[in-house]
């Protein structure tokens, strides 16, 4: 198992994980929640029931959440379905996203009281899930100017080959300039830098860059994290942030 600490400040807390097993998906809707997530409840002193985590679809669809969200994917079913990204201002709950290379992305507002966590693969980092998040982020009191960003543990560009058709849909979003620092190519093949996707992505959106970290560890080369492209198909690491008591 791996721990890491993404955020920990008078705000807030946010962590990375691969659980003992990497299992936080229930097979059945009457399941009871798996041994990591109880795991982690024990560990951050928050019951089963302030965790929420959305079926997710790596798609743009981003949700404000509250209370009465609780539990939604880890004791009951889940009304957030097809939902990449959380939004609360609530203290005693627990955002969190599953991932096995994506990027798991870390939001926070302080002076508005607000986090936010996405999860982001290479359709979402081209895509509106970034802009989504802020924007409901917005809608309850922050600023772009106050936004901090930190984008956890993902695959790594040299780990990253993608096709060609994924570079032209880049080429739709962002500028020639940017898709240099995006893409390189070695030999043949074509790699891809999610991280730096989603830094140029929140910098169109108005976050200064000095408000944006991203942590430099791969899930592909660490073995004691999942990673897709390594072969891990069940198992996954789990992101989650909260606001704190």
């Amino acid at each position: 198992m791996k721990e890491i600490n993404i955020i920990d400040d008078a705000f807030a807390y946010g962590g990375f994980t691969s659980g003992s097993e990497g299992l936080w998906t229930r097979n059945e809707v009457d399941d009871p929640p798996t041994g990591d997530y109880t795991a982690l409840s024990r560990r951050l002193g928050i019951p089963l029931s302030g965790f929420i985590r959305p079926y997710q679809a790596g798609g743009d669809r981003v949700e404000t959440v509250t209370a009465l969200h609780g539990g939604s994917g880890v004791i009951k079913d889940n009304e957030l379905r097809m939902v990449d990204g959380l939004v609360t201002a609530e203290k005693g709950i627990v955002l969190s996203v599953i991932t096995a290379d994506c990027v798991p992305v870390y939001l926070t507002d302080a002076a508005a009281g607000v986090i936010g966590i996405l999860h982001c693969g290479w359709r979402s980092a081209a895509g509106r899930a970034l802009c989504n998040t802020l924007e409901r982020m917005n809608e309850l009191g922050a600023s772009p100017n106050d936004i901090h960003i930190a984008v956890g543990p993902h695959i790594c560009p040299c780990c990253y080959e993608v096709g060609a058709e994924v570079l032209a849909e880049y080429e739709k979003i962002f500028s020639t300039v940017e898709l240099r620092a995006l893409f390189t190519r070695q030999g043949n093949r074509l790699h891809l830098d999610l991280g730096q996707a989603i830094r140029s992505a929140a910098i169109a959106e108005g976050i200064p860059d000095g408000n944006i970290i991203c942590i430099d560890i791969c899930t592909c080369h660490d073995n004691s994290l999942f990673s897709y492209r390594r072969g891990d198909r069940s198992r996954q690491n789990l992101a989650y942030i909260m606001i704190k008591q």
